[in-house]
């Protein structure tokens, strides 16, 4: 009975706290005076903390639902500052109806506080970060805009936005970005299904990477074209995410054209600054939160990978390539390490969280030495973490860091280990999908690209395969690839030509630099070169191109020139119409 009793009281006490602190807040909004209410908050939360409390009391209390809702508001109090909430509510009854919601939001707070919190450990510790000055602006109008913003992973993209808006401008398209219509293109977009799967389980603070970086910043039409892009041409580019691969093939060069949108970019080439931009573009496009990085006269780029034992660093989920390791590297204010180990913290989202509520517990204290001990208990939790061991000198495609392949014998970076992309592998990223039968025209002899009945090549240097590989295309059915910068690549095909005579080839092609063709052969000799226009990396028919064709079955050769390395071509399919035809 004496139990129950107890237990009973303690209810009681939850419950009249909870409803003093309600009306804390309620009067602040209507009143405009915070300081009040922040005054008052505190008061009850140092009379919740003990002297000498253990381990077990304090982090018992601030799991407490009333006095984390308490603690939540202090701490929004605290950072916002009360002057500031202050003249948002006296604002109008709109930002009076958001400030109700939020404030008695816990998970909305929590979730913000977090989210915004520095990643580097010394910056947690000194505890001096200041939020943006439009935050509650911009959150009010994501509330306004979207009731769906209100919980769940919508709620985290939104504190995402928030935390780390777009600017107001695309940076080479000078497309007008609004942070709320970015918001709303990242919703859409996972629900349409053209995010990657990870997408939905992201915290707030990993939405805000996919934003803004201090850096270049994309339209939504690029965002849009970069997922087509590589759907069109390396769809194994999606196998585990690792849609960063296609940096390899932005020209290690200055760029013979100006940029005006990241279709120029991947078209012209550009030295470590484009690549590093053009890194980071791409993994948002999917949803896939990353982040230039500066290194010694260099820049590249990070990235959360699709699993921590992938390589390179294996043992950490943020990955660094195409430069040095994270021993070189600088990034969101931190040293790359220290990132890493910030990263690292933030994925442990329980001990995090603890950890954070415990430093607004100690921040609330009126007692230096209780909130020194509130804080040494803080700390203690903090240093319990996982032996795991991560290499700070790999680096995805280290070597990449210098000139074209072939024109440097060795990277200053060192060397990565070549990363193997055969034909087996690279036909099991897509689950493979019914392909829409081909209507062919009287007259028409229709080939797919997949079909070829042999293939070979020469490499130019390591990491490439001596052939053409085959990719399952996402829409459905298979393509061929013809890699970039070889010495020889062609596959034979088994033609039965219906009768002699003129015929025109066309081709549904995609590449991604200008002055691409292939060529077509009987035997050793070329009977017709077909060029390729530029389209971006998209699927596009090739204009028609004569050719004479000789009765019967007979193998024709479609090979890159052996003269010149071309740039990467994706083929879906090839005809030869008869001139005759119709």
């Amino acid at each position: 009975m004496k139990t129950a009793a107890k237990w009973l009281a303690v209810s009681i006490a939850l419950l009249l706290l909870s409803a003093s602190s309600r009306a804390q807040v309620a009067d602040a909004i209507k009143s405009g005076d915070f300081a009040a209410c922040q005054a008052e908050l505190a008061k009850v939360l140092n009379s919740k903390v003990p002297a000498g409390a253990a381990e077990t009391v304090l982090t018992k209390l601030i799991q407490d639902p009333a006095v984390a809702t308490m603690l939540a508001q202090h701490r929004f109090i605290q950072k916002l500052g009360a002057a500031n909430l202050g003249t948002f509510a006296k604002a109008g009854e709109e930002n009076r109806t958001f400030l109700t919601w939020l404030l008695n939001n816990r998970v909305a707070m929590e979730t913000y506080l977090e989210a915004a919190t520095p990643t580097g450990l010394k910056a947690r510790e000194e505890d001096k970060w200041t939020p943006r000055v439009d935050t509650l602006e911009l959150w009010k109008k994501l509330f306004t805009a979207d009731p769906d913003s209100k919980e769940g992973m919508y709620l985290r993209l939104a504190i995402g936005v928030v935390i780390n808006p777009p600017p107001a401008m695309s940076s080479y398209s000078n497309k007008p970005i609004d942070p709320v219509a970015r918001y709303k293109y990242f919703k859409n977009a996972d629900k349409n299904n053209d995010l990657v799967p990870t997408f939905k389980n992201l915290t707030a603070w990993e939405y805000s990477k996919l934003m803004s970086q201090g850096g270049p910043v994309a339209s939504d039409e690029e965002f849009t074209w970069g997922r087509e892009m590589i759907r069109t041409f390396r769809p194994d580019f999606l196998e585990k995410q690792q849609v960063v691969n296609i940096v390899s093939m932005v020209w290690r060069r200055g760029s013979p054209v100006p940029y005006t949108g990241m279709q120029t970019m991947l078209q012209g080439g550009g030295k470590c600054g484009p690549r590093s931009t053009f890194g980071v573009f791409i993994n948002q496009a999917f949803g896939i939160p990353a982040i230039g990085v500066g290194q010694p006269k260099h820049a590249c780029v990070a990235y959360k990978a699709f699993d921590a034992a992938m390589e390179p660093q294996p043992g950490s989920i943020w990955k660094v390539g195409y430069g040095g390791g994270w021993n070189v590297s600088k990034l969101d204010g931190l040293s790359g390490p220290d990132f890493v180990e910030g990263v690292e913290a933030r994925m442990r989202t329980a001990q995090f969280s603890q950890v954070e509520h415990l430093r607004w517990l100690a921040a609330s204290l009126s007692s230096k030495e209780l909130a020194a001990s509130v804080m040494g208990v803080a700390q203690k939790i903090a240093q319990v973490k996982p032996a795991t061991k991560i290499d700070m000198n790999g680096s995805l495609k280290a070597e990449e860091a210098e000139a074209d392949p072939g024109a440097v014998e060795k990277s200053r970076f060192g060397k990565s280990t070549p990363v193997k992309n055969d034909a087996k592998t690279a036909t099991a990223v897509l689950p493979v999908k019914p392909e829409a039968p081909v209507k062919v025209a009287p007259g028409v002899i229709h080939v797919e690209a997949a079909s070829f009945v042999k293939t070979g090549g020469k490499i130019s240097w390591g990491g490439q395969e001596p052939k053409v590989l085959v990719h399952n295309s996402y829409a459905g059915g298979k393509q061929v690839y013809f890699q970039q910068q070889m010495m020889e690549q062609w596959a034979d095909y088994t033609v039965d030509v219906p009768a002699a005579g003129a015929y025109e080839i066309t081709m549904k092609a995609a590449c991604i630099n200008e002055d691409q063709l292939l060529q077509f052969c009987s035997g050793t000799n070329v009977i017709a070169s077909v060029p390729i226009d530029l389209s971006y990396g998209l699927w596009k028919e090739t204009k028609p191109v004569e050719i004479k064709l000789e009765k019967g079955s007979q193998t024709i050769r479609v090979q890159t020139p052996t003269t010149e390395h071309k740039r990467g071509i994706a083929l879906k399919w090839f005809e030869f119409k008869s001139k005759g035809a119709k």
